[in-house]
């Protein structure tokens, strides 16, 4: 979610978003709730109105990887399919999804050749018709060696995909690729290997369309908001950086009779605490996602109140490029993984408010990590001993990054603490601003970092794939050949046991040699009106307007 999926790197703390995704309290006392009575969500706010964490990093689908970035893309593009109000209660993965620019497809007997017919009312902004054309040039664009896609390998499973996207740039033959346009209206998608999750793929971020016109002429200048031409049911009404960004129905949205939220206004608010303020002050319909511990804990019995499970892991990523770093010593690793007590963690310096993580793979269903994750001092102080450094004698100074939230703040705090005091090591916390983070991370400027991720789709593979070494959302220079060739080996296995123990096999090897520390598994802690109609639990975090209400006055 990523977070986004999204990759919620993201700019969301502790809702979750993560998102995006990333895929966000100070220490003392919690701020002092008004009663009940005197809390009116948005009684002060014109339009709906609900808050972002931080500026987006872009609003070009194609380039996102954040949280904050895809709840902007789900509202102003549309992709085939598109999520659904709600995921409570569904394990068919089918009644996950609504039909968006595709109004049906069919699916070949072999379950490798996906033909969508697009609706043919479906519009940009600009009053043109939505192509089948549309989708190959976006998708081809993602594609092309060299275009900042950190997704660009999640279209891999279309046949003659991988190969046209490693191909030096302008030398690939796109008619290799298993995606064809017969007419207007008729998208043929062929995939490598039957890909039950591939409509699920379809309705994110990635997978949307962008308006070929307006990116061939405007060039990175397309998205701002004289330039972009979107295709969702809002448009982009004005953005102003750190302040606030506004959204407008689509006239020519295809459905827009039955969007009822007619303008939304995103304020910009990266602190928790003034998230939560503007929220008991009537300015805010919705306080957005990541709401600091202390103001949570005493919220808990307020109506507007929600806790929602949410698919996502929060973890620490290591960077293993930097050869002057510990970290590249994966007995290290090993050791700070050990040396963090995730009970202690969640039930103290987070209120009991999430679970520990004994994986990276979150609980889903039809999935069980055979690895867990451990707290064992001894063991820990073993290993950091053997790769050099007894008792922490001579370790070299070591940093970890945290993108600027008041919750990110507190459990950084409390792992170095914990690092400290079980393996007498120091380590300096940084923390930057949520695009400034993000380029730190893409260019591995860090090494040690906090994450998160939210699944792109109800798979495992959500989570798992992205650890490749070609993954743009890999990020921290590990590479496991034997790690590749399993989730290569799942990605076309079709016997769902063999594909699972696969997968499982997987995890294992990112446990236990991979670049990554898993925390504690996300739960979406809201506050949003509860006059707010359509506003449905989702285990991916994605809301989309489209769906809400709000009373008459």
């Amino acid at each position: 979610m990523m977070t986004n999926g999204f990759r919620y790197l993201c700019a969301i703390a502790l809702m979750t978003l993560v998102m995006g995704c990333d895929k966000k309290e100070p220490e003392g006392k919690a701020t002092e709730t008004k009663p009940v009575e005197e809390f009116v969500a948005g009684s002060n706010a014109t339009e709906f109105t609900a808050a972002l964490t931080a500026d987006p990093e872009t609003m070009d689908p194609a380039k996102m990887s954040g949280a904050v970035e895809g709840e902007i893309a789900m509202n102003l593009f549309e992709g085939l399919l598109m999520p659904g109000p709600t995921t409570e209660g569904l394990t068919d993965t089918s009644k996950l999804l609504n039909f968006g620019v595709a109004e049906s497809y069919t699916l070949s007997d072999d379950a490798r050749t996906y033909t969508f017919k697009l609706r043919s009312d479906a519009k940009w902004t600009n009053g043109e018709p939505v192509t089948s054309e549309d989708f190959a040039f976006s998708w081809r664009r993602v594609l092309t060696n060299g275009f900042p896609a950190d997704y660009a390998s999640m279209m891999w499973v279309i046949d003659g995909a991988e190969a046209y996207n490693k191909a030096e740039a302008g030398t690939g033959d796109w008619e290799t690729v298993g995606v064809k346009t017969p007419d207007a209206q008729t998208l043929v998608v062929t995939l490598v290997n039957p890909t039950p999750y591939f409509p699920e793929l379809t309705a994110f971020y990635t997978f949307f369309p962008v308006p070929k016109k307006a990116v061939e002429e405007k060039g990175d200048e397309w998205t701002k908001p004289e330039n972009i031409v979107s295709n969702g049911p809002y448009r982009l009404a004005s953005y102003q950086p750190q302040q606030e960004i506004k959204f407008e129905l689509n006239e020519h949205y295809w459905d827009k009779a039955s969007v009822n939220l007619k303008s939304i206004r995103f304020r910009i608010i990266s602190d928790s605490n003034a998230r939560v303020n503007a929220y008991k002050t009537g300015e805010l319909h919705w306080a957005g996602s990541g709401l600091p511990v202390a103001q949570i804990t005493a919220l808990l019995t307020h109506p507007d109140f929600r806790q929602e499970p949410l698919l996502g892991t929060y973890y620490y990523r290591v960077n293993v490029s930097k050869a002057d770093s510990p970290t590249t010593n994966v007995l290290v690793r090993q050791a700070l993984s050990l040396a963090i007590d995730r009970d202690s963690l969640v039930n103290n310096t987070l209120n009991g408010l999430y679970k520990p993580a004994e994986s990276f793979v979150p609980p889903m269903p039809g999935y069980t990590s055979t690895t867990k994750t451990a707290y064992n001092i001894k063991r820990a102080k073993d290993l950091l001993a053997e790769a050099g450094y007894p008792n922490g004698k001579d370790f070299p100074a070591v940093e970890l990054l945290y993108n600027t939230d008041e919750n990110h703040k507190l459990v950084a705090e409390s792992v170095q603490a914990m690092w400290k005091q079980n393996l007498n090591i120091d380590v300096k916390l940084n923390n930057k601003e949520w695009k400034t983070y993000l380029q730190d991370v893409d260019t591995m400027a860090y090494q040690v970092a906090r994450a998160g991720w939210i699944g792109d789709f109800n798979d495992p593979m959500t989570f798992l794939d992205m650890w490749t070494a070609e993954n743009g959302n890999n990020d921290t220079g590990w590479a496991d050949a034997e790690y590749d060739a399993l989730i290569k080996s799942a990605q076309q296995e079709v016997d769902k046991t063999k594909r699972i123990a696969i997968l499982q096999q997987a995890e294992t090897i990112l446990l236990e040699r991979g670049p990554i520390i898993p925390v504690y598994y996300y739960a979406s802690n809201l506050l949003i009106s509860r006059f707010v109609k359509g506003f449905e639990p989702h285990n991916r975090d994605v809301h989309l307007f489209k769906y809400m209400s709000l009373p008459s006055k």
